[in-house]
C-alpha cells in the first residue's frame, strides 16, 4: 500500500476502508463457515437416510453417488474458498503492515508539524517585537517632525519680521525722498529769492543792512542745506547698501530653504516607503540646512539691531582673561575635531569696559573662523597687552591666510566673502561684519594682518575705562 505523500486525512481514509473490509471479509467467512456446518450436517443426515433407506432403495444408489460426487465438488469448491480466504487473510496482513507503517509516518509527520508550530510561535514573538520597534521608530519621527513644524513655524515668523522690517525700510524711503523733493523747492525758492534780492539791491541801498542779516540767514540755511543733501547722499548709499546686501541675504536663504523644501518631499516619499537609511540621511541634510538658515538670520538680525540701535549695550568692568579663557574652552571642543591647538597668553587683573556679550560674540567669531581656515593639526594664539590706555587683543593662525583683495572686502556688507574652510565648513558670511560693528559700538578699533599660506591675525581694541566709552 502507497503511504509516503499522502496527507493526514487520506491516510485516517485509507484505515478506515481498511477495517471496514476486514469486518466485511470477517462476515463472509462467518457464512461460508455457517455453510460449511450446515453442509455437514445435511450430508450427515443424508447420509443417515441413505444407509437407512439402501436397504429398502437400492435404485437410490446412483443417485446417492451423484450427491457425493456434489459434495465433493462442494467440498472442492470449499477448499479453494478456504485457499482465496487464506489469500485475503495474507493481503489484510500485509495491508495490516502497510497501516502500521502509514500510522509511523503520521506520528513522524505530526511530530514534524508540531516542530514546525512551535517554530512558527518563534517567529510569531520575533516578528511582534519587530513591529514593536517599528511603532518604537514610528513614534520617534513623529515627534521629529512635531519638531521640524515648530522650527517652520519659528523660521516663518522671522521671515514674516524681516518683511515688516523690509516695509518700514521702504517707508524711510519714501520719506528721503519726500524731504529730497522739498530740498530741491527749497533750492528753487531760494535761488528765485536771490534774483529778487539782487534786482532790489539797485533801488533799496537802504535795506543794505536787512539784506546783510538776511545773507547771513541764508548763508547759515545754505550751510544747513549742504549737510542735509551730504546726509542725504549717505542716507541712499546706506539705502542702495542695505538693498544690495538684502539681495545676497535672500539669494544666500533661498539655497538653504530650497533644500529644506526639497528634502521634506523626498523625506515624505521615503516615510511612506518606509527605507529607515534614506528617512535619516534627508532628515540630516534638513537638520544641517535648517541650521544653516537659523545661523544666518541670527546674525542678520543681530546686524539689523546694531544698525538702528536697538541691540542693548550695556559697558560693564570685568576681567578679560576670564572671558577669553571662558571661550577658549568652548571653542577647544571644535578645535579638538581638527586636531587644532588653541593657547591663550593673558597677563592677570586686566579689566575692561565694554558690552562683555558683546565682546564674547567677538572672540566667538573670530576664533570660530581662525579654526575654520587652519589646516589639521594647526595652532592659534590668543593674545593680549596694553597700550596707551586700550588693551589690543590679538588671534592669531598659521592657516591659509587672505589675499589683500579680500581683506578689503571684509568688513563691507555689499560684498560677498563667505569661503569654505579647509574642511569645506560654511559660514553666513556676517560674521566679520558682526564684529566690526560691535567693536566700534565698544568705542575700538578693528583690522586684520594676514600673508597667504602663511597664516592670519585679527587684531582689536578695547577700552580700559568708561571715559573712553563717554567720550
Amino acid at each position: 500500500m502507497e503511504v509516503q505523500g499522502k496527507s493526514k486525512e487520506e491516510l485516517i481514509v485509507m484505515s478506515r476502508e481498511f477495517i471496514q473490509n476486514n469486518k466485511s471479509l470477517l462476515a463472509l467467512i462467518n457464512k461460508h463457515e455457517a455453510e460449511f456446518i450446515l453442509a455437514d450436517r445435511e450430508l450427515l443426515l443424508q447420509n443417515r437416510e441413505k444407509e437407512k433407506r439402501a436397504d429398502e432403495l437400492g435404485i437410490a444408489d446412483k443417485e446417492l453417488v451423484y450427491q457425493n460426487e456434489e459434495k465433493e465438488k462442494r467440498a472442492a469448491e470449499l477448499i479453494i474458498a478456504n485457499i482465496e480466504l487464506a489469500r485475503q487473510n495474507e493481503q489484510k496482513e500485509k495491508r495490516a503492515n502497510e497501516l502500521m507503517i502509514a500510522n509511523k509516518e503520521l506520528i513522524f509527520q505530526n511530530r514534524e508539524k508540531e516542530k514546525r508550530a512551535d517554530e512558527l510561535v518563534l517567529v510569531n514573538k520575533e516578528l511582534a517585537y519587530q513591529n514593536a520597534e517599528k511603532e518604537k521608530r514610528t513614534a520617534e519621527l513623529n515627534i521629529a517632525n512635531e519638531e521640524l513644524a515648530l522650527q517652520n513655524e519659528l523660521k516663518e515668523k522671522r521671515a514674516a519680521e524681516l518683511v515688516i522690517a523690509n516695509k518700514e525700510l521702504s517707508f524711510q524711503n519714501r520719506e528721503r525722498e519726500k524731504r529730497a523733493d522739498e530740498l530741491i523747492i527749497a533750492n528753487k525758492e531760494l535761488a528765485y529769492q536771490t534774483d529778487e534780492k539782487e534786482k532790489r539791491a539797485a533801488e533799496l541801498i537802504i535795506a543794505n543792512f536787512e539784506l546783510a542779516q538776511q545773507n547771513e540767514l541764508k548763508e547759515k540755511r545754505a550751510a544747513e542745506l549742504i549737510i542735509t543733501n551730504k546726509e542725504l547722499q549717505q542716507l541712499n548709499q546706506l539705502n542702495e547698501d542695505k538693498n544690495k546686501f538684502f539681495s545676497i541675504i535672500t539669494h544666500d536663504l533661498r539655497n538653504p530653504f530650497n533644500s529644506i523644501i526639497g528634502f521634506s518631499n523626498l523625506l515624505l516619499e521615503q516615510i511612506k516607503k518606509k527605507d529607515l537609511e534614506k528617512i535619516d540621511k534627508y532628515a540630516n541634510v534638513i537638520l544641517q540646512s535648517s541650521n544653516k538658515a537659523m545661523d544666518l538670520l541670527m546674525s542678520l538680525m543681530d546686524w539689523a539691531q546694531a544698525q538702528d540701535g536697538r541691540m542693548d549695550f550695556n559697558p560693564e568692568y570685568y576681567e578679560i582673561r576670564a572671558v577669553i579663557n571662558e571661550v577658549v574652552l568652548l571653542m577647544n571642543d571644535i578645535a579638538e575635531h581638527k586636531s587644532i591647538d588653541i593657547s591663550s597668553e593673558i597677563p592677570n587683573e586686566i579689566k575692561v569696559y565694554s558690552d562683555k556679550a558683546m565682546v564674547v560674540t567677538v572672540l566667538r567669531n573670530l576664533i570660530s573662523n581662525a579654526i575654520k581656515f587652519t589646516q589639521i593639526d594647526g595652532k592659534i594664539m590668543v593674545f593680549a597687552e596694553i597700550k596707551q590706555n586700550e588693551l589690543i587683543v590679538s588671534i592669531s593662525d598659521n592657516g591659509v591666510g587672505i589675499s589683500k583683495a579680500r581683506i578689503d572686502k571684509l568688513f563691507k556688507i555689499t560684498e560677498k566673502h563667505s569661503t569654505p574652510g579647509t574642511q569645506k565648513e560654511k559660514g553666513t558670511g556676517l560674521g566679520c561684519i558682526l564684529c566690526k560693528e560691535f567693536i566700534e559700538k565698544n568705542k575700538g578699533k578693528i583690522w586684520i594682518e594676514s600673508q597667504v599660506g602663511i597664516g592670519t591675525t585679527f587684531y582689536f581694541t578695547l577700552p580700559l575705562n568708561e571715559e573712553s566709552i563717554i567720550d
